[in-house]
């Protein structure tokens, strides 16, 4: 099967596919993918670094004071039987099943991916592209 896959492609003229509407060769490549589980994700976002990341973006007065209400100044304690710990800050986390935790976990997300944005990644029709992702699923990928 391999040769038979080779072959077809050796005999494939530049840019066309190898039948009538299939994928381009210029689809077929080597891919390198590194497949991201951010375990826990949601929970480790620190809430200086989403401020950060907001007023980045130019999100100031009201929208910004009212995500710093919902995200500062949280305080926790555990209770286990009939004892209850001293209260802890929380400084890390977006909340569960706030509407706004997916947001602003993708805002947190997309300032990481900037980064490596000039890195190369797979070919398409003149994009490169080397990440795709959706909420906390990542794919890296490299040519």
């Amino acid at each position: 099967m391999r040769e038979e896959v080779e072959n077809t492609i050796k005999n494939t003229k530049t840019g066309k596919a190898t039948v009538p509407d299939m994928i381009s060769t210029e689809m077929l490549q080597v891919l390198e993918v590194c497949f991201i589980d951010y375990t826990k994700a949601f929970d480790r976002v620190r809430h200086e670094e989403i401020i950060t990341i907001l007023q980045q973006l130019n999100i100031d007065g009201k929208d910004l004071r009212i995500i710093k209400n919902i995200y500062w100044e949280q305080k926790a304690a555990v209770r286990v039987e009939e004892k209850t710990s001293n209260f802890q800050n929380i400084k890390r986390g977006v909340r569960q099943g706030c509407v706004l935790s997916p947001d602003l976990f993708s805002l947190y997300s997309e300032m990481i991916m900037r980064q490596i944005e000039e890195m190369e990644g797979l070919k398409i029709g003149g994009h490169n592209i080397n990440n795709i992702r959706y909420a906390d699923d990542t794919v890296l990928a490299a040519d």
